[in-house]
């Protein structure tokens, strides 16, 4: 049988073929939750779980205002209990301040917002879809894991979006959505923010692995009768 002896080759090609990473560049995973009510498509939701979940890199962080943190994101979905998950195609992102600030009535905390950009690519200014405002948060910069943070905070966009000259809703896979009301102290009080960094190896680890899978294929080419 060659089977075992193909598979070790193309898994070599593999490591070998896979594009090359700088070793300050990694995959950061950014979750919000917290209930909220609204509609998506035609669909409407009441007091359910709904879970942000913004993907971006750490090569991507920049200082915006002088204290805060923000990065664009690569991919935002949407999970809302009961009726599934959609992916948000307006462009996203996720800000740190890093140092206490007031937003929505919220005590003097620092926070992290997921958002729409409002002007993209610049990412000065956005509307938030997610926030969290903890004292946990002081000096976050958005490169490594953090939490579970449960805190002040929640999930929503703006009140009547859409409708009366306000700003569009979000555009998502399943339709538009839209929101009961904004995140704030009166609307949703609590959600739960992590964060969740998934490093890539530097190009010297690859080498060793790729070392071990040349050793096996060679192992099993003396085997051979």
């Amino acid at each position: 049988m060659r089977l075992p002896s193909i598979v070790c080759a193309a898994t070599l090609a593999a490591i070998f073929a896979g594009p090359p990473h700088t070793a300050d560049a990694s995959q950061i995973t950014y979750e919000f939750s917290s209930t909220a009510s609204g509609t998506i498509g035609n669909t409407s939701f009441t007091n359910a779980l709904v879970t942000l979940t913004g993907i971006g890199d750490t090569a991507d962080v920049v200082s915006v205002f002088g204290f805060a943190a923000a990065a664009p994101l690569n991919l935002t979905t949407i999970a809302i209990q009961g009726v599934g998950t959609a992916t948000i195609t307006d462009p996203t992102e996720i800000l740190s301040t890093k140092d206490p600030v007031s937003i929505e009535g919220s005590p003097l905390l620092p926070f992290v917002i997921l958002g729409r950009i409002d002007s993209p690519p610049a990412l000065d200014s956005l509307t938030g879809i997610g926030f969290i405002a903890d004292q946990a948060l002081l000096g976050y910069d958005l490169t490594t894991s953090i939490g579970p943070i449960t805190s002040v905070g929640g999930i929503g966009f703006i009140k009547n979006c859409g409708q009366g000259g306000n700003d569009p809703c979000l555009a998502t896979t399943m339709g538009r959505l839209s929101f009961a009301s904004n995140f704030g102290p009166d609307d949703s009080p609590v959600g739960t923010f992590s964060a969740t960094l998934h490093p890539v190896p530097e190009p010297g680890s690859l080498l060793l692995v790729g070392g071990g899978v040349a050793a096996l294929v060679r192992r099993r080419l003396r085997r051979r009768p």
